[in-house]
Formats: structure tokens, sequence, C-alpha cells
């Protein structure tokens, strides 16, 4: 149960931080908004970190697809551990286990809220 709310926790931190990003840059996707100041102002590591974490976040909302198919492509890069196409289990035998793609562990969640106040800072920044 607490994995599971771990899971609900990070999604909303970045459901919310979206809407926070909308109002705040006067646009309909705050994310693709944040990204691209950030390549203006080459943040690109903490570019492609965000854009690793957002790509997370919709796997875990939406399961695979394009976000899947873009983090697999990624996989020796990412902070976070992903399941492979072939992978049932991140800790076989772990009754606590949630069946998600991404492994929602308190350091994802600490990285999630780490990463909104880092992009949040250096949006306010412009």
């Amino acid at each position: 149960m607490i994995q599971l709310q771990k899971t609900v926790f990070a999604i909303g931190m970045f459901s919310m931080f979206d809407a926070i990003l909308q109002d705040e840059l006067t646009c309909r996707n705050g994310f693709e908004s944040a990204k691209r100041i950030l390549k203006e102002k080459k943040k690109l590591e903490l570019h492609d970190h965000f854009d690793h974490f957002i790509s997370a976040i919709n796997v875990l909302k939406h399961g695979e697809g394009r976000s899947y198919d873009h983090l697999l492509s990624k996989i020796e890069l990412l902070p976070f551990r992903i399941k492979l196409k072939d992978e049932n289990f991140f800790d076989e035998g772990d009754v606590s286990e949630v069946n998600t793609l991404v492994e929602v562990d308190d350091n994802f969640v600490l990285n999630c809220a780490n990463l909104i106040e880092t992009v949040s800072h250096e949006i306010r920044n412009e």
C-alpha cells in the first residue's frame, strides 16, 4: 500500500507542477515550455533529467507507449529502474511490489521533488 501511495504522490506532484507551469508561463503545455526554456539557457543536462522524469510519470500513468520506448532507449542514463519488456518484477518475491513499469521508491519520490524545485528555480531566473 505504501508503494502505491508513493506512485500516486509522484504522479500528483508532476501533475500539479505542470498546472503551475501552464499558469505561470501562460501556455498549454507547461513541461514543453519549461524544457524549451532550459534548452535556451543551455541547461541541457537538467533538460534531459527533467525529460526522463516526465517520461517516467507518463509511463506510470499510461503504461507502455512512446514514453516507455523513449526510456528504454535511454536506460543506461536513467537514475531509476524500469522493467524491460520481458521482466515481470523488480524484486521477485517482494509481496509489497506494485505492478508498474517504473520502480517508485523513496529515492524516486525525492528525485521528483528535487527536480521540480531545481526546474522551478531555473524557470524563475529566466
